[in-house]
């Protein structure tokens, strides 16, 4: 499984690529626990869309076997509280990428 993670900011239209992880080399176990936080983020980002055009959505990219599809985070303003994001963030930790 392929994951790449992008950045756009709805205020200046920007996108920044955050990074790419290759998670099919890692063993059973971690790649267990980045399914479940991939579905943390699936659950949280189901309903939620940005409420404000200065809002920045995080785009998670996943490709492999039986996937190709796009999971939205979206990060509420700036509020690291924000369940989605934390969800987000607890992610890409597990990957081992810096948080946002």
């Amino acid at each position: 499984m392929i994951l790449t993670f992008r950045k756009t900011s709805g205020s200046a239209g920007t996108e920044e690529m955050l990074g790419t992880v290759d998670a099919s080399h890692l063993d059973a176990e971690s790649r267990r626990i980045i399914d479940l936080r991939l579905e943390d983020v699936t659950d949280l980002t189901s309903s939620h869309e940005p409420t404000n055009a200065i809002c920045c959505r995080y785009e998670i990219e996943v490709q492999g076997p039986g996937r190709a599809h796009n999971l939205l985070a979206v990060d509420d303003e700036g509020d690291p509280q924000q369940p989605t994001f934390r969800a987000l963030s607890a992610l890409m930790r597990t990957l081992g990428m810096p948080p946002p």
